[in-house]
């Protein structure tokens, strides 16, 4: 089993001072040990709770290599021409270019926090129409998958539409109107990241967010096997 060698303040000074001095002559002379301190051990969280999830979704992607974000940014379809990232992130998802529109939950790190949700992944047209289909045919399914999200200490993150849509279940409307939507979770205890405990919390709240997995993932399935039958 992999061994998760712990995230230290040190690292993270790291990530901020290469983002703050954007030069690749910097990076190149620390690329080894930015990617000894930041990039190993986030894979090896990827490696060790991917692993468990597949349970939860035989189909999601478990290449730690393929999970974990890159230091150095893609500049080439962003106003943002900075070089590299002070964030980094893990994505627990099917592949997302076969399978974009799905849900994924996630974990982040950076210099003053981290964070983990649930969610959908893209902007796919028509998604959330299906989403609100499957809280007015579903409705305690959600609500038992909100409680258990929120008993994590998760909140609702949400753009939300300026009038309300029609056909909102009762006590949903939170919910019914998003425009996006995930559960997330915040921590400024970066002390966490140093060593397995950050692993027994993350195991914890994805533990907590199976069911909104479950159900997000019956909406991305039922909305795209629809547009296989129009096809």
């Amino acid at each position: 089993m992999m061994e998760y060698k712990g995230i230290t303040s040190e690292a993270l000074f790291m990530m901020a001072d290469n983002r703050f001095r954007n030069s690749k002559a910097y990076y190149d002379e620390h690329k080894e040990e930015l990617k000894a301190k930041m990039t190993v051990p986030m894979r090896q969280i990827a490696g060790i709770l991917g692993e468990e999830l597949l349970s939860l979704d035989p189909l999601m992607n478990t290449v730690p290599t393929k999970m974990v974000s890159r230091i150095r940014r893609d500049t080439r379809y962003t106003k943002d021409k900075s070089l590299y990232r002070e964030n980094m992130w893990i994505m627990f998802m099917r592949d997302k270019h076969q399978w974009r529109g799905y849900p994924c939950m996630w974990f982040e790190v950076t210099p003053t926090a981290y964070s983990y949700g649930v969610g959908f992944f893209g902007d796919e047209p028509g998604l959330m129409a299906e989403f609100r289909k499957h809280l007015r045919e579903n409705s305690e399914e959600f609500i038992r998958a909100g409680i258990s999200c929120e008993k994590s200490g998760a909140h609702l993150s949400a753009r939300h539409y300026k009038r309300p849509q029609p056909e909102c279940p009762l006590g949903l409307e939170e919910y019914y109107n998003c425009k996006d939507f995930y559960f997330i979770n915040f921590s400024g205890n970066l002390e966490d990241l140093e060593n397995e405990k950050i692993i027994g919390i993350l195991r914890n709240a994805y533990k907590a967010y199976a069911p909104m997995y479950r159900f997000l993932l019956k909406v991305s399935d039922s909305y795209f096997q629809g547009h296989q039958k129009e096809e």
